[in-house]
């Protein structure tokens, strides 16, 4: 017989719960980080916030200022921070893609986060993130170019001091 409180533990198995995510292919890192630093983008993987474990990166509301922690696929990470950014900077908050593009776009795995971590009002915002995120890395930076034209426009460099490794 057991004497004292019974303790049970349990392991739920969270859908939202990613496996361990494909490193970083070096050229689509490449091209993106050149694509923001011709807008005046920071992109830096220095942030406070970078020690939280399940944090991959944040956008700096307002700023020309994107983080990429040091962990997953960080291109992804970009191009999802990075339509933050957009949305923000370019487009003002307004919506790019329709309710339809969004839900061909997003994975299962996408809807299930969405539906368990994300807060209504801020549901839309986040998924057309997501959905950005998962378009081929072509078809992003020609949407990115679009949106940001007015607003946030490339500028050619002219030196590699002008770009931010991380």
């Amino acid at each position: 017989m057991i004497s004292g409180p019974l303790l049970l533990a349990f392991i739920l198995n969270l859908p939202f719960l990613r496996p361990a995510t494909p490193r970083t292919d070096p050229r689509a890192w490449n091209e993106l980080l050149a694509a923001f630093n011709t807008r005046g983008v920071e992109v830096s993987s220095e942030h406070p916030r970078c020690r939280e474990p399940t944090l991959d990166g944040l956008y700096v509301r307002g700023q020309r200022k994107v983080v990429v922690c040091e962990r997953g696929d960080r291109a992804l990470t970009l191009r999802h921070e990075g339509w933050h950014l957009a949305q923000s900077l370019c487009l003002l908050d307004a919506p790019w893609l329709s309710d339809g593009d969004i839900a061909q776009a997003l994975t299962r795995q996408d809807r299930l986060e969405l539906d368990a971590l994300v807060q209504p009002d801020r549901r839309r915002r986040e998924a057309e993130a997501r959905a950005m995120a998962n378009l081929p890395q072509a078809r992003y930076l020609e949407l990115l170019e679009q949106a940001c034209l007015q607003r946030l426009p490339a500028q050619a460099s002219s030196t590699s001091e002008d770009s931010h490794p991380r």
